[in-house]
């Protein structure tokens, strides 16, 4: 890493594709700037430290899948700097106005950047409980959603805001005074779909491809594939569950009929003896009408043996019923994914197909302009 007090300005201007007319815009001088991204580096090791730090404790949440940490690389932060106070463009701050080496680390607010990774949608908000019994947020954390989520659900605590680039994904800023002083670490908490998703455009679309339409238009399909693998990684883990619940009552059905049925049996039996002294009673009408009442009980506990058996037999069939319906709803979801993907591969043909048919046409132009003039 090149020393940044070594560093001149025209240098690092070419090297993070900073236009002359953005410096002369940018509300902060070289020396100033300098400063700053000279600190930054000194302190590396000391930021990297305290990033350990939350990473160890944030590994220690069940519902945490893995950590990613990072420190602001100095050059990398000279850099935002300089887009924050460039006025008028879409990423000014004036928060960064009259931003030094003596209060940067209270005004950048990912000086110190941590990931945690979960598996499931529905993880981020153990995951969120854990991180407020833990550090004291700066601010609101900001829960990013896509177009077309569903932003009511157990949302109240956060900020909600529609993402530009279509991911999901909670921000969170603490604050932490490692060595005496104060400095901010955001933590963002999303699904391994989305970090996958997020890199991959990343590493894609910059420097150079930005604002190219056909990368935005597959990164775009690519988001909502990833958003829709998200969708089905719930509903699997939902439907496990439901599986499991399901096997437990019947289980409890079929242990109970178990039960009823040999109660019957026993029922029938006693039945079968009471007829039995019945017939040999011979006349004696109190011996008789002491067999009737009793037979007359068994008859009766048989029929709520019987009743309370198709009872049973009736949750069943509804709880089935149940599961079914729900099953088909999420399936019909996935069919939907399926279809996607399926007019996604259409699509990618037609552009094959186009592009090797213009490559063809390219061929045979350059092919009739080599060929020697008809004399």
């Amino acid at each position: 890493m090149e020393e940044i007090n070594n560093m001149n300005e025209e240098s690092f201007l070419k090297r993070n594709n900073i236009s002359t007319e953005d410096r002369e815009k940018s509300k902060i001088d070289w020396p100033t700037l300098q400063k700053i991204g000279a600190d930054q580096q000194a302190k590396l090791e000391e930021r990297k430290e305290s990033a350990e730090l939350f990473a160890r404790m944030i590994q220690r949440c069940p519902k945490v899948h893995s950590v990613r940490w990072r420190v602001k690389d100095p050059e990398h932060l000279m850099e935002k700097i300089v887009r924050k106070t460039i006025e008028g463009s879409d990423t000014y701050n004036e928060i960064y106005l009259g931003i030094n080496v003596d209060n940067y680390h209270e005004i950048v607010t990912d000086l110190v950047g941590v990931r945690a990774l979960h598996l499931f949608k529905d993880d981020c908000f153990g995951i969120d409980e854990y991180l407020r019994n833990l550090w004291t947020t700066k601010e609101q954390p900001v829960y990013y959603v896509r177009s077309g989520d569903d932003e009511t659900t157990d949302l109240e605590r956060f900020e909600v805001k529609q993402h530009p680039a279509g991911y999901r994904s909670i921000h969170y800023v603490f604050e932490s005074t490692p060595l005496k002083q104060k400095i901010y670490t955001e933590v963002q908490v999303r699904t391994i779909f989305e970090e996958g998703w997020s890199e991959i455009d990343h590493k894609v679309r910059y420097p150079n491809f930005s604002d190219n339409e056909q990368v935005s238009y597959f990164l775009r399909i690519f988001n909502r594939l990833a958003g829709s693998a998200d969708e089905m990684g719930t509903f699997v883990k939902e439907l496990v569950t439901e599986l499991k619940a399901t096997a437990s009552q019947l289980t409890e059905f079929a242990n109970e009929n178990a039960k009823i049925k040999e109660e019957n049996e026993q029922n029938i039996g006693e039945i079968d003896r009471l007829f039995n002294e019945l017939e040999a009673s011979k006349g004696n009408v109190l011996s008789k009408d002491n067999l009737v009442s009793q037979l007359k009980a068994e008859v009766d506990k048989l029929k709520s043996q019987s009743q309370s058996q198709s009872q049973l037999q009736s949750l069943s069939r509804l709880h089935n019923e149940v599961f079914t319906s729900n099953s088909k709803a999420k399936i019909n979801q996935s069919v939907d994914v399926i279809n996607m993907i399926n007019a996604i591969r259409s699509n990618m043909k037609m552009i094959d197909d186009a592009t090797v048919k213009t490559s063809k046409q390219n061929s045979s132009k350059i092919k009739d302009h080599n060929k020697p003039p008809v004399k």
